[in-house]
């Protein structure tokens, strides 16, 4: 019978002699126990199957959250005996665990839909494709109500209904559906609406009579279907909490009633979306203008000079033309959108320029003909095609303020390529046949370091030194190793601004050979450390002032419709808006051209760069020009010392629509080298009894290790790894001393006293 839980083992480094007694050895360890998909456990569960090994004394079970929740998990304590050492191979200890896992149901979600009922549109509620769940429906007096109960996994997000909503045969809908959601966290709603023209509709939710074949239908819309997301946590959200949805459907007119309308419909280039990117070749484009027989338009094409198309000889020319008044042909009666195809050449765009080029096309309605099925419009329909030049992508790295910088700055210069294309990448050592002109990956390995000389201003003997220039100009910090004529070894600056003076400094120690003389060239060297490991996150997008971009796109979704707006609000399970900023382009399945944000960069709320009508639920993508990098690895190697380096490899996924640099700011990992300094300690020790002493020190690697000691003891010894010393007391005393260093594979510190006190 399966256990339904996994138990996972523990494992510690010891050395042969180590012992619980003397503290060398831990005197307990954890195990943890977790459940599998779908079930739970509890601490009280859990039991010991039989006799422990006598190298265990005894195990406790406790509840990492709350006993029989997805999220806890049980940790058995294995306590160890007093007796145990070390031996001189690997030692194994197992104990039998028995114990129950009990099978969960998913966290469910109950909640409630209510809409009224008009005339005869059809109007239902099906259940999300990727929940399980069940659902009533009940109509009383034209209002419509279901209850639904899904079932969802924890912590995930899942559709869980979808609300149709489909004309009468004579009729088309002039507004969206209206609905609200009542929610105790509306945080946790999602919704995406989609609306079908006539002819696109659902045939399982209404079956067209002839009448409604033969109507003269020009685009309007059909039917809306509207999709509801919810984000589930760890708890079944029961329905008393009163989540609901509550509709108010769109209002309906019929065909019957209106007068005909003869109208433009759309208008576009086949193969490109309004903001579309042409290629720089000479393009042939197709311009459909689509509308009911008879309408009547006119067309004006200009480029970003000022020309205009001329159609008789399909070039761009200075005097202002146009296409010539257009008429949509009749077609067959029963058809009531038709379409006009005008041949466009758009010339080739080769060189290489800051600003692209741009074709406007105007289509304009002429005579008594709308840009509207219910003639409410006479606007014309404007599509702008872009054509970009070569764009570069540059990676680099910055120096720091602190003066360190890489001996090789430029990780990456990929000049000259097509905006938007996907470049070759291999890493060329496993393909050294292949040509690497048009290679993507990058792969470098820089030291870091920082020197610099200044001249001494007057000769000096002793500590303190006059130099020509500022400390803050020549970016020299305190600890920098200081060389020169007559300047000991081992010397550096231990003071800067002395006197409130940025060109006088203190040396920790004096010439043991001489005077420096007047003139006299100083150089400041400096070990570079880290405060951490470089993360990708630490490239800055150049091109933009004050923002950090990620090496990838970063995605969230429209948490409310927009129409015809430039303000959107976007939706983050983490609520971490941060990867949002201005500059950036955003992409999604109804954004028009390559918009950017412009205001709201790392909120919820952002502006763009041009109007947009979005649907609530789509997710949007954000990204620096639609360029897309990876950071394979990134790492410094043999920090705090002469040898420290800069270690990235990558490659480029996607080039953008525009020139890209992209900066590494050292700063931020970045440190100056302090050399490790022992603390002096006071501790108490039994007499005849021995202690475990862990050093203190400061130091920037993060790595402290007694490097050595010496006084009047009884007996100490220091680890294998150096990390801690054992001290063993005499039988009689009052008091030792332990005199100490620490070292951080760099340098050791000066001495430090452990005062020991027996008792």
């Amino acid at each position: 019978m399966a256990n339904n839980y996994t138990v996972v083992s523990s494992s510690t480094l010891e050395y042969s002699g180590d012992s619980v007694a003397a503290t060398t050895i831990p005197t307990s360890n954890l195990l943890t126990i977790i459940p599998d998909n779908n079930y739970v456990i509890a601490a009280s569960d859990f039991t010991i199957g039989s006799a422990l090994p006598i190298e265990v004394t005894s195990v406790t079970f406790a509840d990492t959250t709350t006993a029989y929740d997805f999220s806890n998990h049980v940790l058995a304590t294995v306590t160890l005996a007093q007796w145990y050492v070390m031996p001189a191979s690997n030692d194994t200890v197992e104990v039998d665990i028995d114990g129950n896992a009990f099978y969960k149901p998913r966290p469910r979600l109950s909640f409630t839909t209510v809409n009224n009922v008009i005339g005869s549109q059809v109007a239902r509620f099906i259940v999300g494709s990727s929940s399980s769940a069940t659902v009533s429906e009940a109509t009383v007096e034209g209002v419509k109500t279901h209850t639904l109960q899904c079932d969802i996994p924890v912590n995930s997000k899942a559709l869980v209904g979808t609300a149709q909503f489909v004309a009468t045969d004579d009729g088309f809908f002039n507004s969206l559906p209206q609905y609200k959601i009542i929610s105790s966290n509306p945080s946790k709603w999602g919704t995406k609406v989609i609306s079908k023209l006539y002819g696109d509709y659902d045939a399982y939710l209404a079956t067209p009579s002839d009448n409604y074949a033969a109507s003269p239908r020009n685009g309007e819309v059909n039917s809306y279907t509207i999709e509801f997301y919810y984000e589930m946590g760890e708890k079944e959200v029961p329905l008393s909490t009163g989540e609901s949805i509550i509709f108010t459907q769109p209002t309906e007119t019929l065909w019957s009633t209106q007068a005909p309308v003869v109208s433009i419909n759309k208008a576009r280039y086949s193969g490109y979306k309004n903001q579309g990117i042409l290629p720089s070749r000479n393009t042939d484009l197709s311009l459909n203008v689509l509308g009911s027989p008879g309408a009547t338009y006119d067309i004006l094409v200009m480029d970003d000079n000022g020309l205009s198309y001329d159609f008789t000889s399909s070039t761009f020319t200075e005097p202002l033309t146009t296409s010539g008044e257009q008429t949509i042909n009749l077609g067959s009666p029963t058809v009531t959108t038709i379409s006009n195809d005008h041949a466009i050449t758009f010339y080739a765009y080769d060189e290489k320029r800051v600003l692209s080029k741009y074709l406007t096309t105007t289509v304009t309605p002429t005579g008594n003909t709308k840009t509207t099925v219910d003639g409410t419009s006479v606007d014309p329909y404007i599509i702008t095609l872009n054509q970009f030049g070569e764009v570069d992508f540059t990676v680099n790295v910055t120096a720091s303020e602190n003066g360190v910088a890489a001996t090789t700055a430029t990780v990456l210069s990929f000049l000259n390529k097509t905006p938007l294309s996907h470049p070759t990448t291999f890493k060329p050592s496993d393909f050294p046949l292949l040509s690497t002109v048009n290679n993507s990956y990058f792969n470098i390995s820089t030291p870091l370091s920082y020197s610099v000389t200044d001249t001494v201003d007057g000769a000096f003997s002793g500590t303190a030194m006059v130099m020509d220039t500022s400390h803050a100009t020549k970016l020299v910090l305190v600890g920098d190793t200081v060389s020169g004529n007559n300047i000991d070894s081992g010397t550096v600056v231990s003071a800067i601004n002395v006197g409130d003076n940025v060109k006088a400094y203190t040396l920790n120690q004096a010439s043991s050979t001489g005077p420096t003389p007047d003139g006299a060239t100083i150089t400041f060297t400096r070990n570079v450390g880290v405060s951490r490991q470089p993360l990708a996150s630490d490239f800055q997008n150049s091109t933009q002032s004050n923002s950090y971009k990620t090496s990838s796109e970063v995605e969230y979704q429209v948490t409310q419709a927009t129409t015809n707006s430039t303000v959107v609000n976007v939706f983050d399970a983490d609520s971490d808006y941060s990867l949002i900023y201005n500059g950036q382009t955003v992409q999604g399945d109804s954004i028009d051209g390559y918009p950017t944000v412009v205001g709201g960069g790392g909120s919820n709320s952002i502006v763009l760069s041009s109007f947009q009508t979005i649907p609530s639920g789509e997710i949007l993508y954000f990204s620096n020009a639609m360029s897309y990098y990876e950071i394979i690895d990134i790492s410094v190697t043999g920090a705090n010392t002469s040898d420290c380096k800069l270690n990235i490899e990558g490659h480029i996924n996607r080039v953008g629509h525009d020139d890209v640099v992209e900066s590494l700011i050292l700063d931020n990992f970045l440190t100056s080298y302090v050399a490790p300094i022992a603390t002096a300690l006071t501790v108490e020790c039994v007499l005849g009894d021995s202690i475990k002493i862990v050093p203190e020190g400061v130091s920037n690697t993060g790595v402290i290790k007694v490097a050595g000691t010496g006084g009047r003891v009884s007996s100490s010894t220091i680890s294998t790894d150096g990390s801690y010393l054992i001290y063993r007391a005499p039988a009689t005393g009052t008091t030792e001393t332990i005199t100490y260093t620490i070292s951080d594979g760099v340098s050791t510190s000066a001495s430090a006293n452990i005062v020991v006190t027996l008792t």
